[in-house]
């Protein structure tokens, strides 16, 4: 018995001094944010005219498997990997709206943009509809996004453009800060597309201000 009281006591010693070196060299997490553009690094757009049309953005939607805390990257054609270690700041599709607010803010030279949902008090000029089918990338090979996205005119019905169109961009690295930073650049070139879009329309005045 008391053999068996001595390995028991020497096991459970083993267990505790595992469990303290593991909890030890446990890897700290990382929490990232998608980047918008600054004014200056878009002149070639928004050196014209500001824009005196007010837009609504939103509903920006993504798919399902991205609606977690964790970066998720792919492996294969079929497989995807959650990183367990490095993860968004804020959920991705409140990310992804805001970064694209600013960046049509700039792109536009306009204040004027109201995030879904806005106030029913509100009123704007065109509603900017961003459906993401895909927004996720390789760590050191690729970046992906594909989306489809819409200008609606006022009366929330009339569909004035649509277009399903697509980005790549290659991190520097294998790193997790490289393929965010990549991610924020397709951001940027969808951003941009968007604003030549909306700068290729007939002028016309807005029939109500916000």
């Amino acid at each position: 018995m008391k053999r068996v009281m001595k390995g028991i006591h020497l096991s459970v010693a083993c267990v505790c001094v595992l469990n303290f070196f593991g909890c030890g060299t446990s890897q700290p997490s990382h929490f990232y944010l998608l980047r918008a553009v600054s004014a200056a690094s878009v002149s070639d757009l928004s050196e014209t005219k500001p824009s005196s049309l007010s837009f609504g953005l939103g509903p920006v939607t993504l798919p399902k498997y991205l609606d977690r805390p964790q970066i998720v990257t792919k492996t294969s054609a079929h497989e995807v990997e959650l990183a367990e270690f490095h993860k968004w700041a804020e959920p991705l599709s409140e990310n992804v709206s805001h970064v694209l607010a600013e960046n049509l803010s700039a792109l536009l030279s306009t204040d004027r943009i109201e995030e879904y949902p806005w106030r029913s008090s509100i009123s704007v000029d065109y509603q900017i509809v961003v459906d993401v089918l895909q927004f996720d990338g390789t760590k050191g090979g690729e970046s992906v996004l594909v989306a489809r996205w819409s200008l609606v005119g006022e009366d929330e019905q009339t569909i004035v453009t649509t277009k399903k169109t697509s980005f790549t961009q290659h991190p520097t690295s294998q790193e997790y800060e490289a393929l965010v930073e990549a991610m924020s650049q397709n951001l940027m070139d969808l951003s941009r597309e968007i604003a030549l879009a909306i700068k290729a329309l007939p002028p016309r005045v807005p029939s109500r201000s916000s």
